[in-house]
C-alpha cells in the first residue's frame, strides 16, 4: 500500500497579494484566455508556474520565477512538516455543494505495485513537458485528486474534527465563485495514527494522471542517476489531495461528444442492430430537454444532428450488437460505460472511427451541455453532437480494480482542485 507523509510545503505569503488573485486551475484546463486572465490577474498568479508561455525556455525561467519570488518574500517553506485540510465550496445544477480532502504527499509507486491505480489512459506529450518543468524547478505546482475508499471513514473524520476545531487558516474565492479553505496541521505521530487506516486502502486517480506518472517517472530518474533517495525523501512521493469515496462533494460530469462531420445518409440503417432510435423533434430549451431525459435514463444517448435540426434519443436494445465491436479482451462492464457505449455503438458505425482518428482530432469533446448544443446550432448541418451520461464513482474505482482503464475524456471531476494552495518541493 501507498504510504502518506506530511509536507514541507511551498506556500504563498501575503507579500503576494490576496490568495483569490493567486490560485489557478491545473495546467491541462487552462484555456489560452483563462491564460492571459490569471497571467494579468497578479503578477504572483500560480499560472506563471503552472502554464508559463513560451518555448523550451520557459522551464529554466519558472525556476528562476521560484529563486525570485522565495528571495523576494512572496513564497515561503514551511519549517515543519504538515498536513492541509482542504474545503472547496462550489455551485452544481443550482446546488452549493462542499468537498474536502487531504492534502499529503502519497508514495509514488508504479502502475504494476498496484496500489495507485489509474482509469484512464495518458498521452506522452504532457507527461514529457511536465517532467521537463519538474526536472528545472525541482518543485510539483499541482496535486493529483485521489479518491480512497476510506472504509474505516479515518480520513472523514479528521477532515471534519480539523475543519471544526478552528477557522480556516486560508480561505479565498476565486472569479468561477468557488470557495477556497486550508487548514494547516503540523503533524505529529498522533495526526499520523490517525490517518494509519488509509494504509490499507487502494487509492484511485481521479484527475493528475499525467502529473502522477511524471512523479513516478522523476523518482525513478534520480534513482537511476545513483543519487540516494531516503524513505521519506520528498521525491519519492506526489503532493495530493486524498477526497474519500462517498463525499457527498464528489461530483463527475459527463464528457459529450462533437463530431464535426455530417451523419451518412442511412445514418438511421447503420445504428439499427444496436439502438432504438426515437425523434424528439424541436425543443426550444434543448439542453434542459436532454438532461432531463439523461436523469431519467442513465443509459441513453441524446444525439442533435443525426438529421439536420432534430433530436433524436438512442437506446441500446441489442447488447450483442454492441459487444460484436467491442475490442477482444475487454468486459462487459467496460463496454457499458456511456463513452464506449458512443464510441462502439455509434461513433464507429456511422464514421469509422478509429483509435488513431481519436488521437488525431476527429471528435471535439465538452463537459458543458449548453456549449454542445449551441455548437451544434452553429453547425446548421455540418456537426453532430452527442449527450450523454457521467461514469459514476463506482464504476471508476470498479474498472480499475479490474486493471482497465477508460478511454481519454471518459470523466470530468468537478471542480477542479486550486493550483497554488500548496507547492511541494522535492528536496528536503
Amino acid at each position: 500500500m501507498p504510504q502518506i507523509i506530511p509536507l514541507r510545503g511551498l506556500r504563498y505569503t501575503p507579500a503576494a497579494g490576496p490568495l483569490g488573485e493567486l490560485l489557478a486551475p491545473p495546467y491541462d484546463v487552462i484555456t489560452p484566455a483563462q491564460q492571459q486572465a490569471l497571467l494579468s490577474r497578479n503578477p504572483f498568479n500560480a499560472v506563471h508556474l503552472e502554464l508559463a508561455e513560451g518555448g523550451e525556455e520557459r522551464y529554466a525561467r519558472v525556476a528562476g520565477l521560484v529563486d525570485a519570488w522565495e528571495r523576494g518574500g512572496q513564497l515561503a517553506r514551511e519549517t515543519n512538516p504538515t498536513l492541509y485540510a482542504y474545503e472547496q465550496t462550489f455551485r452544481e445544477a443550482g446546488r452549493t455543494f462542499t468537498r474536502r480532502a487531504l492534502v499529503a504527499g502519497v508514495e509514488a509507486q508504479p502502475w504494476d505495485e498496484g496500489a495507485v491505480r489509474p482509469h484512464e489512459f495518458t498521452m506522452s506529450g504532457p507527461k514529457e513537458d511536465r517532467l521537463k518543468l519538474l526536472e528545472a524547478t525541482r518543485i510539483q505546482f499541482s496535486p493529483v485528486f485521489m479518491i480512497a475508499r476510506d472504509r474505516a471513514g479515518q480520513l472523514q473524520d479528521f477532515l471534519e474534527l480539523t475543519m471544526h476545531a478552528r477557522p480556516a487558516d486560508l480561505e479565498a474565492n476565486t472569479p468561477d465563485g468557488d470557495g477556497h479553505r486550508l487548514w494547516l496541521v503540523e503533524a505529529s505521530r498522533f495526526e499520523m495514527r490517525q490517518l494509519a487506516p488509509l494504509l490499507s486502502e487502494s487509492f484511485y486517480i481521479a484527475d493528475g494522471h499525467h502529473r502522477y506518472e511524471t512523479a513516478v517517472n522523476y523518482r525513478e530518474l534520480l534513482l537511476a542517476r545513483g543519487e540516494p533517495l531516503e524513505r521519506d525523501h520528498p521525491a519519492r512521493f506526489a503532493m495530493t489531495a486524498v477526497v474519500a469515496s462517498n463525499d457527498p462533494g464528489l461530483i463527475i460530469r459527463p464528457i459529450h461528444r462533437i463530431v464535426p462531420r455530417p451523419a451518412p445518409a442511412d445514418w438511421a440503417g447503420r445504428i439499427a442492430p444496436a439502438f432504438a432510435v426515437e425523434p424528439l423533434g424541436a425543443h426550444g430549451e434543448v439542453a434542459a430537454a436532454a438532461t432531463a431525459i439523461l436523469e431519467r435514463e442513465p443509459g441513453a444517448i441524446v444525439a442533435i444532428g443525426l438529421a439536420p435540426g432534430e433530436l433524436h434519443v438512442l437506446r441500446l436494445r441489442e447488447r450483442a450488437a454492441l459487444l460484436a465491436r467491442i475490442p477482444a479482451g475487454r468486459s462487459e462492464r467496460w463496454a457499458a460505460i456511456a463513452p464506449n457505449v458512443l464510441r462502439y455503438g455509434v461513433l464507429e458505425p456511422l464514421w469509422g472511427i478509429t483509435d488513431a482518428d481519436l488521437a488525431a482530432g476527429a471528435v471535439e469533446y465538452s463537459h458543458d451541455a449548453q456549449e454542445v448544443v449551441s455548437a451544434a446550432q452553429a453547425a446548421q448541418g455540418s456537426t453532430v453532437c452527442f449527450l450523454i451520461s457521467h461514469v459514476g464513482i463506482e464504476e471508476v474505482m470498479a474498472l480499475a480494480d479490474q486493471g482497465e482503464r477508460m478511454p481519454q475524456k471518459s470523466t470530468f471531476f468537478h471542480p477542479k482542485l486550486g493550483t497554488g494552495l500548496v507547492f511541494h518541493p522535492l528536496y528536503p
